[in-house]
Parts: structure tokens; sequence; C-alpha cells
């Protein structure tokens, strides 16, 4: 059973484990080219720098490593969850992965289990940030 979008269609950057790649933002690459154009003192140099740095992240994420493109939305306890539901396992950024089950054990623990088989144990106050995959 493999995760998908509302649509029916897998999310770009899908793993064999169920978890999804998620992009990030383009805004270090786009610095990193801006502060490499710095030390050739060209006023006018760091803004194609910037550019080709940002372009060089959307290669990256379209091409060499396939990313989706996330939304996060609001926190919520992982006893909440539910199936369908999207979510990053590790904080406010990382991969996202897809509920396929829950269930409460009796040391009120939460077993999730995520499209791709993987399954994780959580506390049920442990807060985990829901998202929204664009593709």
């Amino acid at each position: 059973m493999t995760a998908r979008l509302p649509d029916g269609r897998p999310p770009r950057g899908m793993r064999p484990n169920g978890m999804v790649r998620t992009a990030g933002p383009g805004v270090w690459f786009t610095l990193t080219g801006f502060l490499l154009a710095l030390p050739f003192n060209l006023p006018w140099l760091p803004f194609p720098f910037a550019a080709a740095g940002f372009g060089l992240w959307r290669l990256w994420i379209r091409y060499v490593r396939p990313s989706s493109r996330a939304v996060n939305l609001v926190s919520a306890p992982a006893s909440e969850l539910r199936p369908g539901d999207w979510f990053r396992p590790y904080g406010g950024f990382g991969p996202a992965c897809q509920v396929a089950e829950t269930r409460l054990d009796q040391d009120d623990l939460v077993h999730v289990s995520l499209r791709g088989g993987r399954e994780l144990t959580l506390a049920p106050d442990y807060r985990v940030r829901r998202v929204r995959l664009r593709n």
C-alpha cells in the first residue's frame, strides 16, 4: 500500500519506506550564491550568483533528488492522527509520511503505522507537524 496525494498520484520524492522527501526553502542556496560572489568586489555580481544558486536548487529538487513541496499546517498531538493524515515525524522540517493506521496500546503509547510499512511508537501528547503536500 503506497501513499497517495488526494488526486491519486504518488508524491514526488517518495522513498520505498513510505517517507516523502520534501524540498525545503531555496533561500539557503540563494544566499550561498550571493555570498560566494562578494569576494570578487563587483557590486552587480552577487545578484546573478544568487539567481544561479536558486536555479541550482530548483534543478536539485526536480531532477537530482526529487522532492515534494510541503506546506506546514498546525501541530497536533500524536493521539489525534487519523488514517490519511500527512505529518512530519521529526519536527517542523524533514521528510513527511502518511498515516495508514493508529492504535493505542495498554502502555498509553500510540502506534502509528505508515503507508510503506514503517511503524512509529509515540507518546500520545508528542506534537507532530501536519503538512499538506503540493506535488
